[in-house]
């Protein structure tokens, strides 16, 4: 194998690693906004609820 084929099958080799690195990380990424996405969309109860008024008024009402 001459000099430049070294080179050209060195460099072919750190473009597949560079690109299977870059696959995995879309594929993590992908993953993380998949769960952000499915939090968001998480729906919220309010189980109870309590206020304080000034000047004895112990209700929203009042």
């Amino acid at each position: 194998m001459s000099s430049g084929q070294g080179d050209r099958v060195n460099s072919e080799d750190k473009l597949r690693s560079y690109l299977k690195q870059a696959v995995a990380d879309l594929h993590e990424t992908r993953e993380r906004l998949r769960k952000v996405r499915d939090d968001a969309a998480e729906p919220i109860a309010i189980v109870g609820m309590g206020c304080r008024f000034p000047g004895g008024v112990r209700s929203p009402e009042e």
